[in-house]
């Protein structure tokens, strides 16, 4: 009856077979295998651990001679680039006048009425909005009222939500 098992199984050697009194071959070379792997030595670069050790800054407090040249090379070079820009910059000027439209940069007195028209507008103050209602204005010149300050703030008041609004329809996360 071994026989069949064994040709059915193939070799013996691998089937554990119950034996009361003692282990199989199988099991035998197993263990010995298991004791064999558990006596060799074991590679000592597994038992290390590295740690993060910050390097010392040191070398920063005392300046090294490529650090001086790195200095002087780059505080030269930016010099160079500044005389050349220097050295263009009435050339670029004469450019775009040239190319400018001929109604543009020209001079021409104001009449009386413009310059009446001009002194008659009051000088706007930091503190109109966009919204800036003709009742809504704090002048410096002015005595103030207290209707004035409360128009004041509700303009005030409503410029900022409203910035706020425009914020967020731009800008939406």
């Amino acid at each position: 009856m071994l026989g069949a098992i064994r040709s059915k199984f193939g070799s013996g050697r691998l089937m554990h077979t119950w034996s009361p009194s003692r282990p199989s071959n199988a099991l035998r070379s197993k263990i010995a295998e298991l004791q064999k792997a558990r006596r060799k030595r074991r590679d000592p670069k597994r038992d290390q651990f590295m740690v993060d050790v910050p390097e010392s800054k040191s070398y920063l407090d005392t300046a090294t001679m490529p650090m001086i040249l790195t200095a002087v090379a780059v505080a030269l070079f930016a010099k160079v680039l500044m005389t050349v820009d220097e050295s263009k910059e009435q050339e670029r000027i004469e450019r775009r006048i040239q190319k400018a439209p001929p109604e543009q940069g020209t001079v021409r007195m104001l009449s009386r009425e413009e310059w009446d028209a001009i002194q008659e507008v009051r000088p706007r103050t930091p503190f109109e909005s966009k919204f800036a209602r003709p009742n809504a204005r704090l002048r410096t010149d002015e005595p103030w009222r207290m209707e004035d300050v409360k128009d004041w703030t509700i303009d005030v008041l409503t410029d900022a939500l409203s910035r706020v609004e425009d914020t967020a329809k731009h800008n939406p996360k």
